[in-house]
């Protein structure tokens, strides 16, 4: 699959804006997306709202007057490392809302998952991964759905107190690992804690965890975040 022709068409500079937070009169009702977007596949596959575009968008989308979203696929940052900086700069803090949605199209996503991480994060821009252009659409959508709610709205609301609730909330996060894994871990090991800490041998005795799902869990709980940089 070649990269999305969003990220292909939005290499060019973005065109200048007046200093002002940019806002358009019509991204209460519909999700704004930049001309250059045209062709995303992503937009093909929004369904529950209406999407119209506009030229001199300094963010690629607008998911409501104060919600801007950049985009970014992991095949195009390997190929430009230093666009994603650009658009992020550009953006500077007009708005109120910053969100990074990026689609992972790359087998091995990890270098260049790494990047995309580590400057959203110094950035201060929230992080959306998609796995599939629908994934994609769907986090514009609910962003635009939710564009008025607050961040303790948009938090699941799990019962005082309910530690299976959370444990499986907490392991579902990892890639592949479902609500009858997250069961099996918790019967076996009992407390994240004790998940957290086992060894691989331990992981891999537990039933219906495959290997691949051991290696994600046990990266996830013991791989640094950031990695320290190279010395010269």
């Amino acid at each position: 699959m070649g990269p999305p022709v969003a990220a292909v068409a939005s290499d060019a500079p973005p065109a200048p804006v007046p200093a002002k937070r940019f806002e358009h009169p019509r991204a209460v009702q519909a999700i704004i997306a930049a001309s250059r977007q045209q062709g995303n596949p992503i937009l093909a596959c929004v369904r529950s709202t209406l999407v119209e575009y506009a030229d001199g968008l300094v963010p690629d989308y607008l998911a409501g007057p104060e919600t801007a979203v950049l985009f970014i696929s992991l095949r195009f940052q390997r190929l430009h490392p230093d666009y994603l900086q650009r658009r992020v700069e550009a953006l500077a803090s007009r708005h109120r809302v910053r969100v990074l949605l990026c689609r992972v199209d790359l087998e091995h996503p990890e270098e260049q998952l790494e990047q995309v991480t580590l400057l959203a994060f110094h950035s201060g821009l929230s992080l959306l991964l998609a796995f599939s252009d629908a994934e994609a659409a769907a986090y514009l959508e609910t962003l635009h759905r939710y564009q008025s709610k607050s961040a303790e709205a948009l938090m699941g609301k799990l019962a005082e107190g309910d530690h299976k609730a959370r444990l499986t909330e907490v392991l579902t996060t990892v890639k592949g690992v479902n609500r009858t894994d997250a069961a099996s871990l918790a019967g076996r090991f009992g407390s994240l804690a004790r998940i957290a800490s086992a060894s691989v041998e331990e992981l891999q005795r537990c039933p219906g965890i495959g290997d691949t799902k051991v290696k994600r869990l046990h990266h996830v709980f013991h791989a640094p975040f950031f990695t320290e940089p190279a010395a010269h």
